[in-house]
């Protein structure tokens, strides 16, 4: 069902900071995407085969807002997962009681992606993505 982890998303309270730090790790940030209509900036910074995602709010509002935007108890937001087929995973995370939210699957920073109640996910916000 899933093909890899294709990011983590961290929210960041400063997002040059965030970036100066772990590009002092060795990393690279590769984008930088202003997606003004969720009110976030967001930075993707490659490590293998994954992305670390870097999400600062640029409106705190929508940080607020809805289940996605939420954040409890630290800093990792949550984990996308790369899949072949949004329409059948959906459908096979479903069969197995795990619940989409509502006005998923849509259009993401890199294609098309869906999120998953975490009270259907033992707590975990769950991103899938097909690229």
């Amino acid at each position: 069902m899933f093909k890899k982890i294709r990011h983590i998303g961290i929210v960041v309270e400063d997002l040059e900071r965030a970036i100066d730090k772990f590009e002092g790790f060795g990393l690279r940030c590769n984008e930088v995407k202003d997606m003004n209509e969720l009110g976030m900036r967001i930075a993707f910074m490659p490590s293998g085969d994954s992305l670390l995602e870097f999400i600062y709010y640029t409106d705190i509002n929508k940080k607020q807002s809805g289940i996605v935007g939420r954040q409890k108890g630290g800093p990792i937001n949550h984990i996308c997962f790369e899949v072949d087929d949004m329409e059948s995973t959906i459908q096979d995370f479903e069969k197995k009681g795990v619940k989409l939210i509502e006005g998923f699957p849509k259009k993401g920073a890199h294609g098309r992606v869906a999120f998953f109640y975490p009270e259907t996910t033992e707590g975990i916000l769950i991103e899938i993505c097909q690229v």
